[in-house]
C-alpha cells in the first residue's frame, strides 16, 4: 500500500512539474524582445500545458488502479465502464476537452505540431524565393494562430485550479 502512495505522489509531482515548466516558459516569453524567441517560448508553454494533461491522465489512471502506461481519456473511461465505475474527473475532463479551455489547449497544441496548410500560405505576402527556403518560410509566417503569453497564462491558471478541485475529490479514505 505504501508503494501505491509513492507512485501516486510521483504522478502528482510530474503533473505539478509540467505546470511549473509552463510558467517558466511564459515568464521567458514575457521577457523576450525577439519575435521568433517569443514564439518559441509560447509554443514551449503550450507543449507543457498539453503535457500537464497527459501527466494528469496518468495520475488519474494511477488513482483508479488502472494498468495503463500511456492512458487516454477514452482508455480510462472504458476501463472504468468495465468495472461499472463512474469518474466525476473523467466526466469533467471530457466536457472541457469538447468545449472549454482544455479544447483550446489541445487545438493550440495541434497547431504547434503541424505546418500551416498551403491554402493559408497563399494568403501571405511572401515572395516565391522566400517560400522555397523552409527556414525563412518558418520564421516569416504569421503566428496569428499562436495564443499570446497572457492567454497561455490564463489557461495555466484555469488548469491549475481544475487539478486542485479534482484532486480534492480524489482523496482516498
Amino acid at each position: 500500500m505504501a508503494d501505491k502512495g509513492r507512485v501516486a505522489k510521483y504522478q502528482a509531482d510530474r503533473t505539478n512539474q509540467k505546470l511549473y515548466f509552463c510558467r517558466l516558459a511564459c515568464q521567458a516569453a514575457g521577457s523576450s524582445n525577439d519575435k521568433q524567441l517569443y514564439q518559441a517560448h509560447c509554443e514551449t508553454a503550450i507543449f507543457h500545458l498539453y503535457g500537464t494533461l497527459l501527466a494528469f491522465l496518468q495520475e488519474l489512471s494511477q488513482f483508479y488502479g488502472l494498468q495503463e502506461t500511456a492512458p487516454t481519456l477514452a482508455n480510462i473511461e472504458e476501463a472504468l465502464d468495465t468495472r461499472t465505475q463512474i469518474s466525476p474527473e473523467v466526466m469533467r475532463l471530457k466536457q472541457l476537452l469538447e468545449k472549454g479551455f482544455l479544447a483550446n489547449i489541445e487545438r493550440a497544441y495541434q497547431r504547434c505540431l503541424y505546418a500551416v496548410p498551403p491554402e493559408a500560405l497563399a494568403d501571405t505576402s511572401m515572395t516565391s524565393t522566400a517560400s522555397k527556403d523552409l527556414i525563412v518560410n518558418v520564421v516569416t509566417l504569421s503566428n496569428q494562430w499562436l495564443p499570446d503569453e497572457s492567454t497561455i497564462r490564463e489557461w495555466r491558471q484555469q488548469f491549475l485550479e481544475l487539478i486542485e478541485q479534482l484532486r480534492a475529490g480524489m482523496v482516498e479514505f
